[in-house]
Parts: C-alpha cells; structure tokens; sequence
C-alpha cells in the first residue's frame, strides 16, 4: 500500500506518525546546519571581516537606490564599512611604527578597494551628486561632494599595483638600518648630532647617511610616480600632483602664487642667513649639513629648559590651562624612534587617537610634541558622527591635509609664544630676549627647507618620465632646488675627499611614498597657524596661555563640525580673512 493509501484509511495513526518523522527530519536538518554554521565560523579572524565585507558589498550593488531616503540608507551602510576599513588601516599604520603588533597594511588596504573599486557604488555616487544639492539637503549635498572625492582619491589608494608598491617602499624605509662608520646609527642620532658637531667634514658624513636610504630606494619612487600620475590622467588631471590638489580643495594657480611669493619676500633675508652660517661655522661654502649647526649658536635656548621626560606634563598643562581636560580625553602618547619627527593616527575619530614623537631633544622635539597633541585634540572633539564627515585622513579627499596640519601647529605655536616661554621654561629673560630677537631663523630655514621638497616633489610628478632619457634627471631636480631655496651649490660644496659628487637624499623622505603631495601643508600650515594664533591674541589678550575659553573657541570654530564646513571657510569665519600670508611674513620680521 502506499503512503497516499495509508493515510485515507488510518488517518488519526498515521498523523501521528507523519508528525513524528516531519520533527525528526526537521532536527536533522538544524543538526546538519548547525555543523555547517561551525565549519564556516571556525575560520581565521582576518577571513571574518573580509566574508562580512564581501557581503556589505553585495548588499550595496543588489540595493536600489531610487529615492533620497533609499540614498540615505545605503549611505550609512556604506560608510559604517568605510569607517571599518579606517580602523583597520590605523591599527596597521599604528603597529607599523610603534611595533606594538602586526602590522597588515596590505589586508587593510584590500578593506579601502572592495568600496572604492566598487563601480557600482561609483555609479550611484555619481548619479546622485548632481542631485543632492545644498539647498535640498545641505549635510547629504556635503556627504555627497566628499564621497565623490574620495572616490577619486580612493581609486588612487586602493589600487593593487600602487598599494603594493607603497608598501613596499613603507616597510623599505622604515626598517632600513642606517650606518656610520660601520656602526648603526638613527636618524634621530644624526638629526642631533648635526646640531653639535663641530668639524664639517664630519656633519657632512652624518648628512649623507640618508643617502643610503635614497639610493636604494628611489627608482622605486619614481615608478611609484608615473604609477600614480597613470592614474590621474585617467580622471581627466594633467598629474597625480593636480588631483591631489583638488582632492584637498587647495587652488593650484593660487597655491603657486602664493609659494612664490613668500620665497621673493624671504630671499633677502636667507641671503643674510647664509652669511651668518658662513661666518659661524668658518666655512668657505655653505652645505645643508651647516644649517642645524648655525642655528643652534646662532639662536637658541638650551636644551635643559625643555626636559625629554616632562614633555607631556607640560602639554597637558597648558592644554588643561586653556581649557581642555587632558585626563578625560583617549589620546595615547609614546616616544618612539620613527622615520619622522612626528607621527599622530586618529583610530577611531573621536574614541581614540595616538601619537609618537622621536626621541629628539631641546625645544624642537616640545614644539613636535605639542604639534601632534594638536592632531589628536582635533580627533578626539570631532562631534560630527557621520563617519566620512570625521575627517580621516587614509583616503585623499576625506579631509584638508593643510587644515588638520594647521591645527596642529596652532598648538606647536604656542612654544614659539613669549609668555608661554616666560611661564613655562626657566629661561633668563636675557635669553628670552635674544631668542625672540633670533626666532626668525629657524622659522625661515623650516620654511625655505619645505620649499625646495615641494618643487622637487611638483617637479617629480610633472615630468617623471624624463628619468627615462635621462637617468639621474631627478638627482639634478633636488640640486636645483637647494641651489634655489636653500642657496647652495650641491655640485660644488662637498667637502669629503673622494666624493665627486653629492648623492640623492630625497627619496629618504617617507613623505614622498606614504604622504605624497604634502609637503606645501606644512607651509599653508604655518599660515593657518599664525593667522589663528593673531586672531587669539585680539581675543584673549595676555590671557592667550590662561583662559580656559580658549578650548572653547577653538572648538566651536574648527573641530566639533569635522568636513561639513569647507576648511577656507572655517578659516573665514573665525579669523575674519580668509588665508593669506601677512600673519606668517609677519612672524618672520619680513613685513611689518
């Protein structure tokens, strides 16, 4: 008889019986799916993201964006997978340098291009920009304008081939070991060295240890250049180094302007320095590896004002003075001998930041200190939460690198600032006199120092393939551009026996591989910095180092809003002007 038969005849039994082999079929089935949910869980920590992502993606491209609050929704997911991915490459950049973990650049990158090689998730982005606009919906207009940046920024970063170059080259320079003599050496070691050293033949042989670095390194800069202006081109820029200026909303017609300008207006007073150096050092030609020298006798306070192990006591109490609770914020503070003088990662803006300076010494290694202490309060006072309104910095075009520089230095500032000197350091006032007398000349040398590495960065990116025809192009770029900016004669000036000539140097610059087209934030930096420091001091007065205020305002006008402001309008509007180069050629004594 079959099944059909014996239900018409023995309906009440054979319920029974069908309910019973329907429940045992159904707890074989959990019990089979159950294994099967284990043997997919039981893999690898770093496969769980990467299958969650791979489904996040799915998820976007299977979405119909088809109405604002469609766009809205799919926004939120998208970004909680971008914010992620910004964790990720912050831990990995954070272990990197501080050697606290493993550092997994490439896995972090691959996070950044499953979004930013996602055509389908370009495709909406550009379909809805055009119509999000601010009058229809002004934080969406702006979350819409940064994601089209960062779409172009991130199509740059997140390529295979760029990315695996770039760390390459990261992991190059950072684990390089340097030598002197036979003996290894730090940059942080030569970088103080040079200050002392007395015989110049000797200060040259510490300024060449980075050549070792630059030799070894630079024919991959150069592919790594004609990498990333491939593609540029294809977003329609003459070069990697246009795009990016875009990407930081920085005119390019005016930020060269600009740069020619403060050099026609500090020319004058570097020639005056140079002499100075000459006179100071007793030497008949003036090498770069002169300057840290001149400068430590020509104008300086004594290293013993500016303790390495109070460094960060001193901080938190200025900070703490103008207001900021230093011992409530998740800022981290190492010291570390890395490839800069400074290095600040915001994690996850605004839970948690971090900062390494180098084991430097004097007022020099505070004012970094301070810098970085900046970076850090602007991350963790960031109130916007839409993740790529934060102002990340992976991603060109998530954020302004000249601005965040800026803020930074408002904070390195203050060491530079008469009475936090007067407050703060038990300095004579007789030194304090001739330090304010003198503080031009470092002022100026760090500034016609960032010049000549921007040309010879805008210079690089503008016609890389001229190494081609002519190898070794690149090595008579950088000799140029000392000869313009710093005023000296590379082909001429070496005073080593059996050295021809000087070798590169540029490529040891790690600014060049992992901050690239970054050089001129660091002088629109300063800028932003004096202008605000001129604009706190019509405010507070004598109470520029005391009133708890301060914090307030500096918060009000450019961290709690993140990039939903313009950063030249921020500048705007808190300053009254928008950014110029009075405040800066002011500082420096060359206007009044």
């Amino acid at each position: 008889m079959n099944r059909l038969t014996q239900r018409n005849h023995f309906p009440f039994r054979n319920f029974s019986l069908e309910i019973i082999l329907f429940m045992k079929r159904t707890l074989r089935f959990l019990f089979l799916s159950i294994l099967l949910c284990l043997s997919f869980s039981c893999g690898t920590k770093q496969e769980q993201p990467k299958t969650a992502m791979q489904d996040s993606t799915q998820q976007q491209n299977s979405t119909q964006v088809s109405r604002k609050d469609d766009l809205v929704k799919w926004l939120d997911s998208l970004e909680t997978q971008y914010e992620q991915a910004c964790f990720a490459m912050g831990i990995a950049n954070w272990n990197s340098y501080s050697k606290e973990g493993a550092a997994d650049l490439d896995g972090a990158k691959k996070k950044f291009a499953n979004i930013f090689l996602n055509e389908d998730s370009r495709k909406i982005i550009q379909e809805w920009k055009s119509k999000i606009t601010p009058n229809v919906d002004p934080t969406l207009s702006r979350r819409m304008e940064m994601w089209n940046r960062c779409f172009i920024g991130g199509a740059i970063y997140a390529d295979s081939e760029i990315a695996a170059l770039e760390n390459k080259l990261q992991k190059a320079i950072t684990d390089f070991q340097f030598t002197l003599d036979g003996k290894p050496i730090t940059r942080a070691q030569v970088q103080t060295q040079l200050k002392t050293e007395k015989n110049a033949k000797r200060r040259q042989q510490l300024w060449l240890t980075t050549s070792q670095l630059s030799e070894k390194v630079k024919a991959d800069l150069i592919a790594l250049v004609k990498l990333r202006n491939e593609k540029a081109k294809q977003f329609g820029f003459p070069n990697y180094y246009s795009l990016s200026l875009y990407l930081n909303a920085i005119d390019e017609v005016w930020l060269l302007k600009t740069l020619n300008e403060l050099t026609d207006q500090t020319d004058e007073m570097f020639q005056k320095f140079v002499k100075m150096t000459k006179k100071s050092t007793a030497v008949k030609k003036v090498g770069p590896w002169d300057y840290d020298f001149a400068l430590r006798d020509a104008v300086s306070l004594s290293d013993k004002y500016f303790p390495k192990d109070s460094v960060f006591q001193t901080i938190h109490k200025l900070e703490n003075a103008i207001g900021f609770p230093t011992d409530s914020l998740p800022i981290k503070e190492v010291v570390k001998d890395i490839p800069y003088g400074g290095l600040s990662l915001a994690l996850n803006i605004p839970k948690d930041s971090r900062f390494l300076v180098n084991p430097a010494t004097g007022k020099g290694f505070y004012q970094v200190a301070f810098h970085e202490y900046g970076h850090s309060l602007q991350a963790v006072l960031t109130k916007d939460s839409i993740p790529i309104l934060k102002g990340y910095e992976w991603i060109p075009g998530a954020q302004c690198g000249a601005f965040a520089e800026g803020m930074a230095d408002v904070h390195g500032e203050f060491t530079d600032n008469e009475l936090w000197l007067e407050t703060y350091t038990n300095a004579t006032d007789n030194e304090l006199q001739n330090y304010m007398a003198g503080r031009w000349l470092p002022t100026l040398y760090r500034l016609r120092s960032l010049l000549k590495n921007f040309f010879i960065e805008y210079e690089m990116y503008k016609n890389p393939d001229e190494n081609i025809y002519s190898p070794g192009r690149i090595d008579s770029i950088e000799h140029a551009m000392f000869k313009k900016y710093l005023l000296v004669d590379l082909d001429s000036v070496s005073v080593a026996k059996k050295l021809e000539t000087i070798p590169s140097t540029f490529a040891a610059s790690i600014w060049y591989t992992s901050y690239p087209c970054y050089y001129q934030n660091y002088i629109l930096a300063a800028m932003i910095a004096t202008q605000t420091h001129e604009a706190l001091n019509n405010k507070f007065g004598e109470e520029i180092i005391s009133n708890p205020n301060i914090s307030a305002w500096l918060i009000k006008s450019f961290y709690e809003q993140g990039e939903l402001i313009e950063w030249s309008e921020k500048i705007r509007e808190a300053t009254g002007k928008g950014l110029e180069t009075g405040a800066y050629l002011r500082k420096l004594g060359a206007i009044k």
